[in-house]
């Protein structure tokens, strides 16, 4: 982000927080940038800040409080989570740039991308050259092609087991074989 944005997004009792960011990010300077970044991160508004799933979203100021709940109870079932004039949730999203026409489009929500995303061989194969670089500390090479090859077919032939993806690349000849890093490395 550039250092003279102003990244605070506006208070407004009668918005949900799509509402604000889009408000505040629709403009040319800022679609830049949010016109990838948008699409995808708005599609976990489906879930409040605690991770909860939630197809309504509070809105949290005091103008807007229905019923003010009791901080303490005998009942530990009890939710004392002051009650709030809501809004619909609006987890729609966009995915493009997959390189596979049959995943890229509209998305309803987190769990639609997560599942096109699941079906992504791009996806896929970057999730494996991480695990790659994070497992043997370094970037992979000309080299390491062979075992990048094994590693995705051996998680594919596994149903998509991690554990089996990680056996794969301790047990292969990149990791084996290893150069230990010299001092100026």
């Amino acid at each position: 982000m550039p250092i003279t944005v102003d990244a605070v997004i506006p208070e407004d009792p009668q918005k949900t927080m799509r509402q604000r960011v889009d408000a505040k990010t629709n403009n040319n300077y800022c679609m830049r940038c949010h016109e990838k970044i948008n699409p995808l991160g708005l599609t976990f508004e489906m879930y409040d800040d605690f991770g909860r799933f939630r197809t309504v979203e509070a809105l949290e100021y005091p103008e807007n409080l229905i019923e003010e709940r009791p901080l303490k109870t005998n009942d530990p079932d009890f939710d004392n989570r002051d009650i709030y004039k809501t809004l619909p949730v609006d987890a729609t999203g966009y995915l493009k740039g997959t390189g596979d026409s049959s995943l890229d489009g509209e998305v309803k929500d987190a769990l639609d991308l997560i599942d096109r995303l699941a079906k992504s061989d791009r996806a896929r194969q970057s999730v494996i050259r991480h695990a790659f670089r994070y497992f043997m500390g370094r970037n992979e090479t000309l080299n390491d092609s062979k075992t990048l090859i094994e590693a995705d077919q051996t998680y594919l032939k596994s149903g998509g087991s991690f554990d089996e993806l990680v056996v794969s690349l301790l047990t292969s000849d990149s990791f084996i074989y290893r150069k230990q890093p010299t001092k100026t490395e």
